[in-house]
Formats: C-alpha cells, sequence, structure tokens
C-alpha cells in the first residue's frame, strides 16, 4: 500500500531501459539494466505479461476469476484453479499456520469489506466460523472449501506477481533488474539499490531508506495525501478484528512472503518475531507515525 522509491549505481555503459503499466491494481515498474534495449523490451514485456496473468487470476473484482469461482463454488465442489493460484493458496496456508491465523485469507471478506473491494456478487454469505482452515488443497489444482467463505488474495498475490516477473527477469541474466509493484518491490543485482520508503509528511522526522540487494521489500500504510491512517482498516485474522493502522516494512527472500508478513506485523508489532524468524525476514515498523524500531 506505500509506495516505494529508489536508486541504483549505474553498472553498464548500456543505458537502463525501464517501463511502467497499470497492474495489480497500482502502477507496475520494470528497470532493466546491462542489456541491448531490444532483449531489455522483450524481458520487461514477459515481465507485464506475467503479471497480467496473475491479476486476471486473483482478481477478487473479476468475475471470471480462480477467486470469484472459488467465492461462488468451491463449497458445493471442488473448483480446479490455475496453478498460480494454487501456489498463492498454498503460501497463504503455510503463512496462516505459522502465525497462528493473524495472516488469514478469509478474514477481511467475513469483516464486512468485501462489499468496499467491490465484490462482483453472487457469493454466498460467508459462514462467521469459517477460517484459512477450511480452504482444502486437493490434488490437480483442485480446491474445495469446507463450508462457505470468501477469500481475498490482495495481501499477498501483489508480491506473489513480483516474483514471478524476478524470475522471469533472471533468465535474461542482466547485471541489475528490479520491479517495482506499489510497495512491493524486488531486487536482482550485484550492486545494492538505496529505497526510499514513501511514508506520510508528518512521520518524517527521519528519512526512512533500506539497502537491498538480491532481495524484496513489502510495505504496506498510508500514502502521502492519500487515505489519513485513521480511515484505513487493517485485520487481524487470528482476532476477527480491526487493528490500529502503523507504517511496515517487511525484507524478506520473496516479495510474496513480504506482502503477506506485512499484515502479520500490521496486527501484532513487535510481538510477531517467531514467524519472521521462520521466514528469515525481519521488519521496519513506524507506530503512530513516530519512532522506527526494527523487528526480528
Amino acid at each position: 500500500m506505500a509506495c516505494v522509491g529508489w536508486s541504483s549505481p549505474m553498472i553498464s555503459c548500456l543505458p537502463p531501459v525501464k517501463r511502467a503499466k497499470p497492474l495489480l491494481g497500482t502502477f507496475v515498474s520494470v528497470a532493466v539494466e546491462g542489456l541491448e534495449a531490444e532483449l531489455a523490451n522483450r524481458a520487461i514485456a514477459g515481465c507485464f505479461d506475467r503479471i497480467a496473468h496473475i491479476h486476471r487470476r486473483m482478481s477478487f473484482q473479476d468475475g471470471a476469476s480462480d477467486v470469484s469461482r472459488l467465492n461462488r463454488d468451491a463449497h458445493r465442489e471442488p473448483v480446479e484453479v490455475d496453478a498460480d493460484t494454487y501456489e498463492v493458496l498454498r503460501l497463504a496456508a503455510d503463512i496462516s499456520m505459522h502465525s497462528d491465523g493473524v495472516f488469514d485469507i478469509t478474514a477481511s471478506p467475513a469483516l464486512s469489506m468485501a462489499s468496499r473491494l467491490g465484490s462482483p456478487g453472487g457469493f454466498p454469505p460467508p459462514d462467521a466460523r469459517a477460517r484459512w482452515s477450511d480452504i482444502e488443497l486437493l490434488p490437480k489444482c483442485s480446491v474445495r472449501f469446507a463450508r462457505p467463505l470468501c477469500i481475498d488474495l490482495s495481501g499477498i498475490a501483489k508480491g506473489y506477481a513480483v516474483d514471478q516477473a524476478m524470475d522471469l527477469l533472471g533468465d535474461y541474466e542482466p547485471p541489475q533488474a528490479c520491479v517495482n509493484a506499489g510497495g512491493d518491490l524486488g531486487h536482482l543485482g550485484a550492486e545494492a539499490i538505496q529505497v526510499r520508503l514513501d511514508v506520510p509528511l508528518e512521520a518524517r522526522t527521519m528519512l526512512p531508506i533500506v539497502e537491498i540487494r538480491n532481495g524484496c521489500l513489502a510495505s504496506s500504510g498510508p500514502r502521502r495525501n492519500e487515505t489519513p491512517f485513521s480511515e484505513l482498516e487493517f485485520v487481524d485474522g487470528a482476532a476477527r478484528r480491526i487493528v490500529s493502522p502503523r507504517f511496515v516494512s517487511v525484507l524478506a527472500s520473496t516479495c510474496a512472503v513480504a506482502d503477506a508478513l506485512t499484515k502479520v506485523v500490521m496486527a501484532r508489532g513487535t510481538s510477531c518475531s517467531a514467524v519472521l524468524r521462520h521466514y528469515a525476514a525481519h521488519a521496519l515498523l513506524n507506530e503512530q507515525l513516530s519512532a522506527w524500531r526494527e523487528v526480528v
């Protein structure tokens, strides 16, 4: 939710190639250094195609997406989904288990956020007892819900899309590359980049800059000049409650993990060290727009 700016040293006499496109509910930018322009543009186009595929499959708003088909039908019968959707559901379940349900893709819709997310309709009312553990992952990419429930993958799918784009870029072996999806960022290359966290102006008692090399960063919080902290809603899936917002950034080896863990840190603050350690991640936390704290 919180965008970032980044800078990188020039490592090649070839000019960097950078393009942006509206996807995943934000602007996704892909930057490549050290490749001939034609090859760089081919790699970037492939990234956008890959991200667009994930967007179509996991959109909450698209009535034809895997998410919508699951929300309508999976409580009645198994629904076969795309391999990407299945993998995101598998990873979401793993993070839910290790966070004791704080991260729960069924929580936001259950707390009446479905209408605000722009539900395409046709979903049955979710069972009040429904939790992430009611999602059954069956063979051959089939999924069944043990009871009526509603899932929203927006808290992890964007990070997964960045990871997939980074994997594709890796096949081209660029000396340096970066994918930035409005707060979810992946970096590939020998030279570290400096990332400036775009926190609200009133939080800027200290300019937060993070250095990343061959890693990922995800941030959640308000953007400057947009929705105030007091009007944002974040969810603790285990407690089934709205939590007070904070500005959170998580660094991890994959952007999907970093993306999901921002929600855990948002809900539990400094008490989530165990789950961060499990995923070899660490977090930067700004509470009430004041001092920064590191959580490891």
